[in-house]
């Protein structure tokens, strides 16, 4: 995905300001027949696990055996977001904060939050997964109204940071938007890499520096500081 430069060196929005351009891409996506679905923990997924079973089983053939459980109990506990064509879901991702123990369980180790949790309220680091865009719907602005969405849920949240595990394909599309890895690729079972990677929440210089479109949607800069500097001092891979 190439990288976008338009919104470099803006200031950050007011809430005001926020709630229009949010308004305003409601809009754009209206226009092309698109509408952003926000669906709440406990909520019926809809068209999500259809979208879920055609990405990582028919197109990608993930998972062997489990390819087709697509849906778990953490469905239940997460917020999922979805981008639709009329009564079909095109692109989706799942959003967790840490405090439930579930979470814990199935990611901790994966992204190494106790070391997240020596120092922040696991309420404030939250995690991206099931990621799927649907195969003749990979454009930009169905990305990035995605990514705005998630980024507005943790703002609202008042998420610190945003980890997500990718494989190495994904990496430029995660960087355009303000992602970095902070540890080593974790190597799986049979030999698949994933990337860990963390996105500091309203880190305005480093979202200005890569173009990245959630620039615009910066409202509290001076909330950065502080898990950007421990986060580089913690993990040395930052530096």
């Amino acid at each position: 995905m190439e990288q976008d430069k338009t919104f470099n060196h803006r200031v950050p929005m007011s809430a005001r300001e926020a709630r229009i351009a949010s308004a305003s891409a409601e809009a754009a996506l209206a226009g092309i027949g698109l509408r952003m679905h926000r669906i709440q923990p406990g909520e019926p997924l809809g068209d999500v696990p259809r979208l879920r079973r055609e990405v990582y089983f028919h197109e990608q053939g993930q998972f062997g055996d489990r390819s087709k459980r697509v849906t778990d109990g953490l469905d239940d506990c997460g917020t999922t977001l979805a981008v639709e064509k009329g009564q079909q879901a095109i692109a989706t991702l799942r959003l967790h904060d840490f405090s439930p123990l579930a979470v814990q369980v199935e990611y901790g180790s994966l992204f190494r939050i106790d070391e997240f949790a020596r120092t922040w309220p696991l309420s404030q680091v939250a995690v991206g997964t099931r990621f799927a865009v649907q195969a003749d719907q990979r454009s930009k602005p169905v990305v990035d109204r995605l990514m705005e969405e998630a980024y507005r849920w943790a703002q609202e949240s008042r998420i610190q940071f945003c980890l997500l595990a990718c494989e190495p394909f994904l990496h430029g599309v995660f960087e355009h938007y303000g992602f970095r890895e902070y540890l080593p690729p974790a190597i799986l079972p049979g030999g698949v890499d994933l990337l860990r990677m963390v996105l500091v929440m309203e880190d305005e210089p480093y979202l200005s520096e890569c173009g990245s479109p959630l620039h615009r949607l910066i409202r509290e800069p001076a909330r950065a500081l502080p898990s950007k500097a421990w986060l580089t001092r913690q993990f040395h891979a930052m530096s």
